[in-house]
């Protein structure tokens, strides 16, 4: 028998997953932000660190983000932008890398925030599907300003 069969259970499922994404960036972005070179890029990665806490502690609020597995995709992300610092020089191709990493963060989240407000929808959660929406819309801001951080083609061209 499946341990999730409900919408509920995977609403909570997903919340706790999120959650732990969230934590787990607020953690390690720091010291892998220390490794960027352009202001701007250093200035967005500490205001993401800073956005993945809060966003930690509201989900954490919402009572149903407690306990769960560990994100093991965040893991990946950050361990592969972490192996970037150590193998890449410093420098602009480094901070590139480095913006790359914390987009695919921000896909990840993105695809999981939009299911949660879908769950939240399909179970008549309103008050939980704008807080998740208004969350979702803060990567979303992010991940704009971190392409621009890219160049303008790159702007033009992205999707998320």
């Amino acid at each position: 028998m499946a341990d999730t069969e409900t919408a509920a259970a995977l609403l909570t499922l997903c919340l706790q997953d999120l959650r732990a994404g969230e934590e787990m960036l607020a953690v390690r972005l720091p010291g892998i932000a220390a490794a960027a070179s352009a202001p701007a890029l250093l200035a967005q990665l500490a205001e993401e660190a800073g956005d993945a806490a809060a966003h930690a502690r509201e989900l954490e609020a919402t009572g149903r983000a407690a306990g769960g597995p560990d994100n093991i995709w965040m893991q990946g992300i950050l361990d592969d932008a972490e192996r970037d610092t150590r193998s890449i020089a410093k420098g602009a191709l480094l901070d590139t890398a480095m913006i790359g990493a914390v987009r695919k963060a921000k896909a990840a989240k993105l695809v999981s925030y939009e299911t949660a407000i879908a769950l939240a929808g399909q179970l008549d959660e309103p008050e939980l599907g704008r807080l998740v929406e208004r969350l979702r819309n803060v990567e979303r801001s992010g991940d704009t300003r971190l392409a621009e951080l890219l160049g303008p083609s790159v702007k033009r061209t992205s999707r998320i």
